[in-house]
């Protein structure tokens, strides 16, 4: 089950006035302390923690640490009528809040206070959503790219196989074989060609477009650009620069992937809590000399020059959780099969822009 709001205050009165005010416009539920708070948060999820500070027990700050910890995707506010600077202090790097709400509070600010809140808390697990659809994406590429690798390497004595096969078969038909003889030939021919056209499945080149393909390249970046424009907006200002370019060569589902793994990475490099006006992704596209050029530039945390190197490299990744380290080594494989190029530079002024090249049909 989930909630939007939780709120914690020792003082019944307080839960009551609260549940009043605002039970008919959110999913809240209620606790009496942090101890309680936790409890409840381990068995349903919340989108905005509102607690008191001064309580019996687990102080509000100490609440909101112990819950970003737990729960780093939930909204944190600290609600007191005491104005302790140090107080606020604690509850900003400590429980890093969103916002410090005093008492008495004011209905209508409490309730924007929850809206924001829980739009934040939606944006923030659609971009964990969009995370895990990438980690998956790169998982299965990753292993289409194994298989065609292993079929590669199978098909040429596959085919001298066949060959010997095919040869074998007519020496038995003109030296005057049995039946039985010239179909259990026909047999081992026919199961040669079964494993032929598994290998041919498993191959990249047999299951994506034909490179000759068009693929109008603006509108794959703007499609993108659509799943993920709430999520980088509620971490950086977007902006978006598109000049109109002719179609390149290509698969659009794949092309699409390189542009996701891209955005992806950029949200992934903008630091957590900080306010979107603090950041920028930008994206460009234009045509330049015979390629189309895509950047994706973010003002993020940046690449340490000894990382670059290894940058592109299969399961390489900085991350220390739920990264496979295959979608950069992947997107350059999808772009330098077409006959482009994929590099990584420093930002204008922090962070990373990454440059893609495609030749245009």
């Amino acid at each position: 089950m989930s909630f939007d709001v939780l709120y914690v205050d020792d003082d019944r009165s307080n839960l009551t006035v609260f549940q009043a005010a605002f039970g008919r416009d959110f999913k809240v539920q209620l606790a009496e302390s942090g101890e309680q708070a936790l409890e409840l948060m381990a068995q349903n999820e919340v989108a905005v923690l509102l607690s008191d500070q001064r309580m019996p027990g687990l102080t509000g700050v100490e609440l909101l640490t112990m819950a970003r910890q737990r729960y780093p995707d939930t909204e944190r506010y600290l609600v007191t009528a005491y104005s302790n600077l140090d107080e606020a202090i604690q509850a900003v790097n400590l429980g890093h809040i969103r916002r410090y709400l005093r008492k008495p509070w004011a209905a209508h600010d409490i309730r924007q206070a929850i809206r924001e809140g829980i739009e934040t808390w939606t944006l923030r697990k659609r971009v964990r959503l969009l995370e895990r659809q990438a980690w998956q994406s790169e998982r299965i590429y990753a292993l289409g790219v194994v298989a065609a690798g292993v079929a590669h390497e199978l098909r040429n004595p596959l085919g001298s196989l066949l060959l010997q096969t095919e040869m074998a078969e007519v020496e038995a038909q003109e030296a005057g074989c049995g039946a039985s003889i010239l179909a259990r030939m026909a047999s081992i021919r026919g199961s040669v060609l079964r494993v032929r056209d598994i290998l041919d499945g498993m191959s990249i080149a047999h299951r994506s477009s034909p490179s000759g393909d068009q693929v109008d390249l603006n509108e794959v970046v703007r499609l993108t650009l659509t799943s993920l424009k709430g999520s980088i907006r509620s971490r950086a200002n977007l902006n978006i620069e598109l000049t109109p370019v002719p179609p390149v060569r290509g698969s659009s589902t794949t092309l699409g992937q390189v542009v996701l793994n891209l955005l992806v990475n950029a949200l992934q490099a903008l630091p957590e809590g900080e306010p979107p006006g603090n950041h920028e992704i930008t994206v460009r596209l234009s045509p330049q000399e015979g390629f189309a050029v895509l950047e994706i530039e973010d003002t993020g945390r940046g690449i340490p020059p000894e990382v670059l190197p290894r940058l592109f490299e299969p399961f390489f990744t900085t991350k220390e959780s739920g990264g496979t380290g295959l979608g950069l080594a992947i997107s350059r494989r999808i772009v330098e099969d077409q006959g482009g190029s994929i590099e990584v530079a420093p930002g204008a002024e922090r962070g990373s822009l990454f440059r893609v090249r495609l030749p245009l049909a």
